[in-house]
């Protein structure tokens, strides 16, 4: 293991949809300070910690979670980048600052954790769904497999743009902004790339309920995150 690291060597199973938002989405995700350059982003991952899972190979549940978030393409130094801010970055668990509260989600899903599960292919179709603890709705993401795609992820999936926002303790309901933050995925590796089509329908615990359709992605990657930068 390397230490040192803002974040260990995670690997992930990821589900994106890019679609054009309506305008109460849109009002919703998007920061002035970060214009949307492109389409809108719902990504549900699988998240493994590979550093810990090695240290512990009999306990891997300790070491993975899973995620939501809802975004949108932008640009960062020039570059491409996927913008996810909070409160729209939803963890299952405690990861990353230990100080940012997170807002734990149940998510269940189509994956490699489940039975006769063989991976992705052409026709097939793939289901992830987050609720919070208390069974509130949040959103729905149905996409169905067309073909392999290596070499074709859209630029941005891999650079991202978080925005950090603390409760504010001594004001009930109210946000500390800590910013807006660079983060780029660094010694990134993708496989396993594959594109289609799909739908995700939100609900009353994402703030605007709706559905939307668009192109879908369905890829693994593995990555380290050394360091971030302010913007």
């Amino acid at each position: 293991m390397r230490y040192g690291r803002l974040v260990p060597l995670v690997g992930q199973e990821i589900m994106v949809l890019r679609f054009e938002p309506p305008a109460a989405l849109e009002a919703l995700i998007v920061d002035a300070r970060c214009p949307r350059t492109g389409p809108a982003v719902l990504l549900f991952a699988d998240a493994l910690d590979i550093d810990q899972w090695r240290a512990e190979p009999l306990e891997p549940q300790k070491a993975g979670w899973t995620e939501v978030a809802i975004g949108y393409h932008c640009e960062a130094r020039g570059q491409a980048a996927t913008a996810f801010h909070y409160p729209w970055l939803m963890l299952s668990g405690a990861r990353g600052d230990d100080a940012m509260p997170l807002a734990d989600v149940e998510l269940t899903r189509f994956h490699a954790g489940c039975p006769d599960y063989d991976g992705p292919g052409a026709g097939r179709a793939c289901a992830a769904t987050a609720r919070t603890f208390a069974g509130i709705p949040i959103v729905d993401l149905e996409l169905g497999l067309d073909r392999a795609a290596p070499g074709e992820l859209p630029d941005g999936l891999l650079l991202w743009v978080n925005r950090i926002t603390y409760p504010d303790l001594a004001t009930p309901g109210a946000q500390l902004d800590a910013g807006l933050w660079l983060v780029p995925a660094q010694e990134a590796e993708v496989a396993d790339v594959w594109t289609g089509r799909g739908s995700a329908t939100f609900h009353a615990g994402m703030g605007w309920s709706g559905t939307v359709a668009g192109d879908a992605w369905y890829y693994g990657t593995r990555f380290v995150i050394d360091a971030v930068e302010a913007l």
